[in-house]
This record gives C-alpha cells, sequence and structure tokens, in this order.
C-alpha cells in the first residue's frame, strides 16, 4: 500500500455519475438533457474552417468570446468569466471564497457537483430539504450561519425542473448578510416559459454579491466543447480569474461558442422542439394514470416518479434500446429524469415506459 499523504477532503469526495452512453445502434440516449437537434450548424460550420488554427494557444483571457456576451446579454466584458464548462467556474468560486471549516447551503436533491467542489476545498456542506421538490428559501434562510460563506441554487432545478420565482428570490437577498456569495446555476434558464422566472442579471447589475453560471452543452447543443461562464460584479470576477488555469478553454471550443451565439435559427428551433415535447409528454404520462407521477417543468427534462426501484427501471428501460438517468444519487430513490428529444424519440420513451411499468 502506498504512504503518500492524501488530503482528507479527497477521502470523502464522491465519484461523479455521468448519464450512461449508447453502446449499440438504435439505442437512444435521454439522460444527459443535451440537445436532441444537436450542435448549431453555424458552429460546426466555423469549426471546420478553422480546424487549422489549433496549433496556435487560445486567447488566456477569453477576450473575443467575453465582449460578445457582453454585448448579447447587456453587460460589460468585465463582468464574464469564461470556464471549461460551468462546472469549472463553480470550482473556481469554491477556491477563491472557502476556507477550510466553512459552511455551504446546498438543497437536497440537486446536482452534485455544488457539494464536490465543496469538499474538494475543505469547506462543509449544509443540506437543505426541499419543498414540493423546489428550493425551500425560508429554511435556507434559517440554516444561514456565521460560517455560512457560499450558497448554491440552482434554478430551474436538476434534476426536477422546478424554479425559484422572483417575489422568493428577492425576500431571499434582502435578509441575507453581505459577506455571503450566492451563486444562481442557470444552465436551463433559456428553456424557462414561466412569467415569474426573475431577471436574474438585474442582481448583478446592481453589485449583488452573486454569481450567475450558464452554459453552452445545453440549448446551444456543445456538450463536447465544454463551455461555461460565470457573471458577477468585476471585482468577483478579478478574483475568480485568479483562480483560472492558463488557456482553460480550447481554441475550436471559443470559435464554437462565438457562431452559437450567432444561430437563432437553431436556438429557436430548439426551444418550440422543447415546448412541443413538454406538452407530448404531459398528455402521455397523464394517460398512464397513477402508476406514475410528474413534475412539470422549465427546462428541457422532466422528472418522474415511477413509484418503484429507479434503478430496475433504468435497467429495463435499457432494455428497451432508451436510456434514461435514475434519480437514485440524487437521493431520489422512486424517480427518473428524463431528457426532451426529439418528437419520436419521445414516443419511442413513452412505449416504452408503458411495456415496464405494466
Amino acid at each position: 500500500m502506498s504512504d503518500l499523504p492524501i488530503r482528507p477532503a479527497i477521502k470523502k469526495l464522491k465519484e461523479y455519475v455521468p448519464g450512461k452512453n449508447p453502446e449499440e445502434s438504435g439505442v437512444i440516449k435521454l439522460a444527459s438533457n443535451e440537445n436532441p437537434l444537436g450542435p448549431s450548424p453555424k458552429a460546426l460550420e466555423e469549426i471546420k474552417k478553422r480546424l487549422l488554427d489549433i496549433s496556435i494557444y487560445p486567447d488566456q483571457n477569453n477576450l473575443e468570446l467575453r465582449r460578445k456576451l457582453a454585448k448579447k446579454i447587456g453587460l460589460s466584458e468585465n463582468n464574464f468569466i469564461i470556464g471549461n464548462g460551468s462546472d469549472e467556474v463553480m470550482q473556481m468560486i469554491a477556491a477563491t471564497y472557502l476556507s477550510a471549516g466553512d459552511e455551504v447551503l446546498i438543497s437536497e436533491n440537486t446536482f452534485s457537483t455544488y457539494e464536490f467542489v465543496t469538499r474538494l476545498f475543505d469547506g462543509l456542506p449544509v443540506f437543505i430539504k426541499q419543498k414540493n421538490y423546489s428550493h425551500d428559501l425560508g429554511a435556507f434562510t434559517e440554516k444561514v450561519s456565521k460560517k455560512t460563506r457560499l450558497i448554491f441554487l440552482c434554478s430551474p432545478n436538476n434534476p426536477t425542473g422546478t424554479i425559484i420565482k422572483k417575489a422568493e428570490l428577492d425576500d431571499f437577498l434582502k435578509n441575507l448578510p453581505q459577506n455571503i456569495i450566492v451563486v444562481l446555476d442557470e444552465a436551463y434558464s433559456e428553456y424557462v416559459e414561466s412569467k415569474d422566472y426573475p431577471a436574474i442579471l438585474n442582481y448583478v447589475k446592481e453589485g449583488k454579491n452573486i454569481v450567475v453560471l450558464r452554459t453552452f452543452s445545453k440549448i446551444y447543443g456543445l456538450a463536447g466543447l465544454r463551455v461555461g461562464y460565470g457573471m458577477a460584479k468585476p471585482e468577483i470576477i478579478k478574483y475568480l480569474a485568479i483562480t483560472k488555469l492558463p488557456f482553460n478553454i480550447n481554441r475550436l471550443a471559443t470559435i464554437g461558442a462565438l457562431a452559437a451565439l450567432d444561430d437563432s435559427e437553431h436556438f429557436e428551433k430548439s426551444l418550440i422542439n422543447n415546448h412541443q415535447g413538454k406538452k407530448y409528454f404531459y398528455k402521455a404520462l397523464s394517460s398512464l394514470g397513477n402508476k406514475i407521477s410528474y413534475v412539470e417543468t422549465e427546462a428541457n427534462f422532466i422528472m418522474i416518479n415511477v413509484k418503484r426501484n429507479a434503478d430496475e427501471v433504468f435497467l429495463a428501460l435499457m432494455r428497451e434500446g432508451v436510456i434514461i438517468r435514475p434519480l437514485t444519487s440524487f437521493g431520489l430513490p422512486q424517480a427518473i429524469r428524463v431528457t426532451i428529444g426529439t418528437q419520436a424519440q419521445n414516443e419511442k420513451f413513452i412505449a416504452a415506459l408503458k411495456k415496464v411499468i405494466s
């Protein structure tokens, strides 16, 4: 056995469990909330044109992408940090603000990377129970202590698809001590249809201690390129940038992201497909009566309570050629999460689900 010393925090880390990829033809994957329409055609075209550029290092400061995002969103380039996926920005935040023993408030039944980056930097995760599959901000407020340094909130929440409403968030932020940073993960925000969803960028413009996270992995269809970003006031961004590894975003990923921002046609097609898919799922799932239940979603996935062991349902659906995500690792052992796919994919899933639960 090796005598090499390992930090105690590393021994507490849980390995991330990704959605399973298909290994056989004819199998559809609805496990990882990827865009079923694929990547932006404009991004693909631009990447092909620029393949010979890979001998040159990318821009260390991601200036062109930051400027384009700033113009599109209505902020300054100094409000942006670019990450190798938004996961890396989460790690930058933890590296910048956490000291050993600091507490981080995290909802139960949410994205596991929040706990991962907390433990990685010797922070103490404090888990808050959800209320009706949503973040209970009142319970978060009750758990705030002198040791609280960060709060992670996912809206729409992965895996439940629920959102934090504007009035709730306003009240929550008003009562929060000024030495706490709130991280709002908006990976799925482009899909939101609710009029109660807050204009979260206004909090950034107001200079609140908030970091908003977004990604090119979902609606833009660039999950394999790994590009995400954080938005915050410049004094926060300045310190996050210090923790960033040199050249963290590869050149082709940057090129793809820049082109995807111009592809409004692909963006709109993706939104329409998601809206129509949601309506189909609601109708089809409702027809199954009390055999299952589901939560209406504001994202590009839907959580279904299958009222039995989710891992067994996962395996049974795999045998029918459909890969979904069992939510056992999210603390929901009788629930599955299903990406909203193309109409053909959605129909294949429903047919398989009916067979499995009957």
